[in-house]
């Protein structure tokens, strides 16, 4: 199915969007009135050119603030097992005195469908993880399709945990024993797989593993998944837009279903990976996939927190200055970074 095909006739129109009647009554109250005050009137992403979009500002609007951390640095990283200009990181360093054996660290990737998002996407979640978690927080600034289609983003996203393993432990002094991965939608499905990956490697040790309404199931779609079906016009993520992403990360339908675009379908040792904090919507298209690949890990005997934020679509997590429920998605996080990376204490981080 090519992009053009997955827009449906009844997608082809302009702003405003109100929300669909087969989601109106199921949608979170405080989502639904900032929706209808500032989201409806413009233009969906996959109805216009990716150019558009790539400058139009704010990807997800609702943010709340950046969380105070000491000190904030890009660097360029050199690659060492792949093809590649330089890639981009971002490291967020907390506050405070650095612990006797280093920092903790926790690799972050953002969101965007592998078409959108930038470094700067999601600096107010890896701003919290870094300040509340006490972990230096590293950002990956990986390509995008469909310039750099499958698997660019993810040989980008694996550069930057060698980095952090490498150079990275001295210039940020980290202590990379106490090793996390996380990220949201396309940066969930980047997270997981760099886990799988070094779970097949058999290093390095991720000790915590945060996905935020992942991409689990390239396969997925209305005729297979209930999600899919029952939320397929729900706001933010309708089925329609998340075709037209996977449409141009992975031009080659032969690839849906690969472990490293699907890493719900991986065949490696599942109970290999490590703990994992999962948070999905309860309308968003990929609820169920990011169910399946927790209730995976468990059925393996890996301990992984599934949380549903109910009458939530998609964004809820980048949306936490408006929505109670990205506040409560961050601090899911931010409690899970916090007490894997120092386990002898009990305070919460909120």
């Amino acid at each position: 199915m090519s992009v053009e095909q997955s827009i449906t006739r009844e997608d082809r129109c302009e702003p405003p969007y109100p929300l669909h009647p087969s989601v109106a009554d199921r949608i979170d109250p405080q989502y639904a009135d900032f929706y209808n005050k500032h989201i409806m009137k413009h233009q969906q992403v996959h109805l216009q050119p990716i150019e558009a979009s790539r400058t139009s500002g704010t990807l997800i609007p609702g943010a709340g603030p950046l969380a105070p951390v000491a000190k904030v640095e890009d660097y360029f990283i050199s690659r060492e097992e792949t093809t590649g200009p330089r890639v981009r990181i971002r490291a967020f360093t907390p506050s405070g005195s650095t612990p006797e054996e280093g920092w903790p660290v926790c690799v972050y990737f953002h969101g965007g469908g592998w078409v959108l998002g930038t470094i700067d996407t999601e600096n107010v979640i890896a701003s919290n993880l870094c300040a509340r978690g006490r972990s230096v927080v590293v950002a990956v600034d990986y390509r995008l399709a469909p310039e750099n289609p499958f698997p660019a983003a993810v040989d980008d996203c694996w550069e930057s945990v060698l980095w952090v393993l490498g150079q990275g432990k001295e210039i940020l002094n980290l202590d990379t024993t106490r090793l996390a991965t996380g990220g949201s939608s396309a940066g969930g499905n980047l997270a997981a797989i760099m886990c799988q990956r070094a779970a097949t490697l058999g290093s390095p040790k991720f000790s915590l593993q945060l996905l935020s309404v992942p991409v689990t199931d390239n396969t997925a779609d209305t005729s297979n998944s209930k999600s899919w079906n029952e939320n397929q016009h729900t706001p933010a993520l309708p089925a329609p837009k998340m075709m037209w992403y996977r449409n141009h990360y992975l031009p080659n339908k032969s690839d849906w279903s690969h472990p490293e675009a699907s890493p719900l379908l991986w065949e490696g040792d599942w109970s290999k990976p490590p703990y994992a904090v999962i948070v999905v919507g309860e309308l968003d298209v990929l609820r169920d996939e990011g169910i399946q690949f927790g209730e995976k890990l468990r059925r393996a005997g890996v301990n992984a927190d599934i949380h549903i934020m109910k009458g939530q679509p998609h964004p809820f997590i980048a949306m936490d200055g408006v929505l109670d429920a990205g506040k409560e998605a961050i601090t899911y996080f931010c409690d899970a970074l916090r007490e894997t990376m120092y386990p002898g204490e009990k305070q919460k981080t909120h």
